[in-house]
């Protein structure tokens, strides 16, 4: 029956859509401390300075402030196999000051936003595969055309690469959608399609004739 929703229900939904529009400015505002931190980079060599924010979240035991905010920026290199990305800057700052040893039992990582100017910046191979060592369904904040968009890690490697260590729990891997474990983080918005692969031909199995010699 179509008609006006009645009041009970209009009150039940407010908060979600207050709590997703709360969540949004979140990372829009995560976004800006990228863009802001991307003015440090040090980018001589491709005048491509890029900036990230890391997105931190502490457990109710832990000493860091809510939701504290680690940044980085790329730091080229004149052997430019030296250089570091400004997303593994970011990680590193926040593993150096104790994250993980303060969040035991619980991943603190919640989103990382890339920033690189007015072009959109996803993370580099590498830096994917560096951040799911550490959070491998982390969301992942970028801005295209004036509008902020967000990925699961999960997305941009699929299938990731985890080494098997006694004693660590290992994370989910692989799942082409996902959500963020923070309820207070919205899942991903932005779904990316996964083209199909057509089966190999087989290779022939029998070896090559070869012709017997004689003397």
């Amino acid at each position: 029956m179509f008609g006006r929703k009645n009041k009970d229900e209009s009150a039940e939904m407010k908060p979600a859509k207050t709590q997703k529009t709360a969540n949004l400015k979140k990372l829009e505002d995560l976004y800006y401390a990228a863009e802001n931190a991307r003015k440090n980079a040090y980018a001589p060599y491709s005048d491509f300075k890029v900036g990230a924010a890391l997105l931190v979240r502490p457990n109710e035991d832990s000493v860091l402030p809510v939701n504290k905010i680690y940044t980085g920026v790329n730091i080229e290199n004149g052997s430019y196999g030296a250089t570091l990305c400004a997303e593994r800057v970011a990680f590193a700052k926040a593993i150096s000051d104790g994250v993980l040893n303060y969040d035991i039992g619980q991943n603190p990582f919640i989103a990382i936003a890339v920033s690189a100017g007015e072009e959109e910046a996803l993370p580099c191979g590498i830096c994917r595969q560096f951040m799911s060592e550490f959070a491998p369904e982390i969301t992942v904040v970028t801005k295209a055309d004036k509008q902020i968009r967000l990925r699961n890690l999960t997305q941009l490697l699929p299938e990731s690469f985890q080494l098997n260590k006694d004693g660590i729990t290992e994370f989910p891997v692989g799942e082409a959608e996902g959500t963020a474990e923070d309820p207070e983080i919205p899942g991903t918005i932005e779904e990316t399609a996964t083209p199909d692969v057509a089966d190999a031909p087989e290779e022939s199995a029998e070896p090559a004739e070869t012709e017997e010699q004689t003397e």
